[in-house]
This record gives structure tokens, sequence and C-alpha cells, in this order.
């Protein structure tokens, strides 16, 4: 295992001619678009109604009460402290529709003494899982067939590639390694540690090389605006994600970025590893595909190169590759306060409130929400809210013609997510 702190720092000079966008990371780092043009990372931190709700040893949820969030601005989940109303509080984009995907009933345990929503709180999933009896695993909703398994061993992101694309399981040989929309459907929120279904899947505990059962995926991802350049990749942390005194940061579930390869020199988020475990995936022929594309459809290499890899060449099996999925489809509403996506039936609002809620706050502007002929909104899953998020370009990772940000309030909390 190697992990990195992220005080290790590169200095780089960008420069994109066809944007007329020029950065550098130099102290005094300076560029041609203003400071307002650039959407933060606090405009983009939306709620959740996934409650992080794990009680092993070691969990933030044992201290305080945390909800995941997606980051509309950086990419990421992660798990953030819920019952505040200040500015480290989250905004919320509402949902109207039925559940998309897994769904979680939450029930209030009468008998219990404790404020934790991870001891005062039970949590029922309702997934589409099905044991195919040959070691693999089929959600009949997204219509992806997984290994039972994972890979059993931890690799760097171009060996994960190459690994998904010479196996054969099942007497089958066209395993890949998943997107990061992919990978996230399979994310157990409900309180298992490891944050997956172990009555279907078993992940396998690495403590030298990938304790915190780290999986790729096959999304390339790039660090921030400073620093556009694919030489990271995205992965859903099954285990704690930790921070650099290894400890939870982000909760079980979370998903993030890391360098692609244990030399790189690429700037880190904290508590990065680069030997990640894999669990391959496949199209079910006898479902229909569901999931929505990401989005992303160049390939690169470790450096974040862009490249063209062809069948047997190394980098080749990536998210660019394949662009596996169903294409972004939505409808917005004549009066334009509503978009509908027409893949998953969900409709959302289109310009959020400006407020930082906490989560009871969120969940009561959610129920006082009438949009044209819509008034049965709620805080939608992570499932839900990762399905409209468009891995194209990032920075936001929405596609804004459809959908606006709060306005800023100035607040700057780091880089990245």
């Amino acid at each position: 295992m190697k992990q990195r702190s992220n005080k290790q720092r590169r200095f780089f000079i960008v420069i994109t001619l066809c944007t007329g966008l020029l950065i550098t990371s130099c102290e005094g780092a300076s560029s041609t678009e203003s400071d307002s043009d650039i959407l933060s990372k606090d405009q983009g931190h939306f709620w959740t109604s996934n409650i992080y709700m794990v009680t092993e040893s070691g969990s933030l949820a044992n201290s305080q009460n945390m909800t995941f969030g997606v980051n509309e601005a950086t990419g990421h989940i992660k798990a953030y402290i819920s019952d505040v109303d200040d500015t480290m509080a989250k905004h919320v984009r509402a949902v109207d529709g039925s559940t998309y995907g897994t769904t979680y009933t939450y029930e209030d345990v009468t008998d219990s003494s404790s404020d934790l929503q991870n001891t005062n709180t039970t949590c029922t999933i309702n997934d589409s899982l099905i044991d195919n009896g040959d070691g693999t695993i089929t959600d009949t909703d997204t219509g992806l067939m997984w290994m039972a398994d994972d890979a059993g061993s931890a690799m760097e992101w171009k060996e994960a590639l190459a690994y998904c694309e010479n196996l054969t399981y099942a007497q089958y040989t066209d395993w890949r390694l998943p997107n990061v929309k992919q990978l996230q459907t399979i994310v157990d929120y409900s309180g298992s540690y490891p944050a997956i279904n172990q009555n279907y899947f078993t992940t396998t505990s690495l403590t030298d090389d990938n304790p915190n059962y780290y999986y790729w995926t096959s999304t390339s991802a790039y660090f921030n605006t400073e620093s556009p350049t694919y030489e990271y990749a995205w992965y859903v942390a099954f285990g704690f994600a930790v921070g650099d005194d290894d400890s939870d940061s982000h909760g079980a579930g979370a998903v993030r970025f890391s360098p692609k390869s244990e030399d790189s020199t690429a700037e880190c988020e904290g508590g990065d590893n680069m030997t990640n475990s894999v669990h391959a995936v496949r199209l079910d022929s006898r479902y229909t595909n569901t999931v929505v594309k990401t989005g992303q459809t160049n390939c690169y290499n470790g450096e974040g190169t862009i490249i063209n890899p062809g069948e047997g060449d190394d980098y080749y099996g990536q998210d660019g590759t394949y662009q596996s999925g169903v294409d972004f489809d939505f409808t917005l509403s004549s009066d334009g306060t509503t978009v509908t996506d027409n893949n998953t039936g969900l409709t959302w609002e289109v310009t959020p409130s400006d407020d930082h809620m906490s989560l009871t706050t969120a969940e009561t502007y959610c129920d006082d929400l009438e949009l044209g002929s819509y008034d049965d909104f709620r805080i939608p899953t992570a499932e839900e809210l990762y399905s409209i998020q468009d891995f194209s370009t990032g920075w936001p990772y929405v596609d804004e013609d459809y959908f606006n940000f709060p306005a800023s309030d100035g607040i700057s909390s780091g880089p990245q997510g």
C-alpha cells in the first residue's frame, strides 16, 4: 500500500489556447477567468437522504450525526455533519417522483436514548439483486452483472483495467472495470460495513495494500480547475474514506479519486491509496441497462494525456473506451422551474435555494416546495443525485443548460469535494 499526504505538491503550468484559459499553480497564481466565474465547491454541496449509518468502531457516525452529500461542483460523494444550520450546512436540490434505484426506509428506535442517528434509527434496504448461482450477481434494475467476489488483490489503475479485460469468469469473457456511476449503484448505505450488500458480495480484507476497501472505477478525474489534467481515477470507498491520519474522514460509501499509480507525482486529496481492488462488471443481456452514461468520451494514460488505446494496449477498457449506459435525456418545463430526466422519470428543481440547511431544514424545504404542477418534492438518494452527474468536463458535474446553482457566498474550504 502507498498512501500519500495531501501536503505533497507539484508545480505546473497549464495553457489552454482554445478556451483562452491560462492557469499557473506557482505562488501568485493567476487566471484569465475572474474568481466570480469559477463555481466554488460550496455551491456544489447538496444533501442526499442517505444517513451515515455505520456503527463499526472508528466510524465518524459514532460521534456526530452525518449524512452523505453529492458535490455537483467536484463530483464527490462524502458524508457531512447533518445537524448544523450555519455555513457548514449544505444545499438541497429537490426531486419529485418515485424512487430510482435502491430504496432505504428509516425508522426511529422508540426506546433509544441516543442522539446519534446510527443508533436511534434503523434502516431497511430494498435492492434488486439476484444470485445467479454461478458466482455472479445481477442487479435487475440496472441490468448489470457483477462478480460476487472481488479480485482478491490490490493493483494500480492500469493493471485494474487489464485485469478485467483479460478476465474469464463464469464462462463470460466480456468483463470490464465499472465506470463510476455503475460502481456507485452497488453501495449499501444501510449501515453495512464494508458498505456493500454482504449477502451477495465478498470484499477481501487487504491489510497492507488496501485496508479500507477502496475499489477502482474506469472513470478518470482531474484535481480542480487549476489542475485540469486527468491523472486521477475515481474510486468507491466501501470502507472508511480516510484522511491523512488514517481515520474515517468522509464515510464508508464515499466516492473520491486518487492518482493512478504509486509513482505518480500528482497532487493528492489526502488519505489516497494508489493500489485498490476490483469488482468486475458486464452487461446482463436478460435485462435493460438503465445506468445513465458518465459522459466521459476521452481515454487517458497515467499522466492524464489523451490517448487512443486499441484492444490489448495499456489503458484499454476505460470509461472512454466503452461509454457504457444510456444517453442523457432531459426535458425542461415550459416555465423553466423544473427539469424531467426521461431516463429515471425523476423531476428536478432547476434553481435550488441559496440557503445552507441542516438535513431537517432541507426536508421541510422540500415538503413545502411547489413548482408548477409538482408538489411532492423530497431529498434525493445518493444514487438518484449521482444519476444526473456529467463527467464529460467537470466543474460543474451537471449540465448547466438544465441545472442552476446557488449564489456564491464567498465560502472557500479547499480545492476539492
